[in-house]
């Protein structure tokens, strides 16, 4: 069984997107709200380092949903 990230319950990306049947919503839920990726998601970094929650259209990959598009202006630098 997968680990569950802890922060489900106050991630505004996953609140906002889980309930959508978008393919690219699905794809990033499942890789990284209780896949492999949960170590790696930029939502949980920058919630880790300043103690609030991202923007719920940071995506966990740190890119930043504008308007459906995605930019590629990054929150967090790796």
């Amino acid at each position: 069984m997968e680990q569950e990230c802890e922060l489900l319950e106050r991630c505004g990306l996953y609140r906002k997107y889980q309930p959508t049947n978008d393919l690219a919503c699905s794809w990033f839920i499942d890789k990284y709200c209780s896949g492999l990726g949960i170590t790696r998601c930029r939502r949980k970094q920058f919630y880790t380092k300043y103690g609030i929650v991202p923007p719920d259209d940071m995506l966990p990959t740190g890119a930043v949903i504008a308007n459906g598009i995605e930019r590629e202006q990054l929150l967090i630098r790796s």
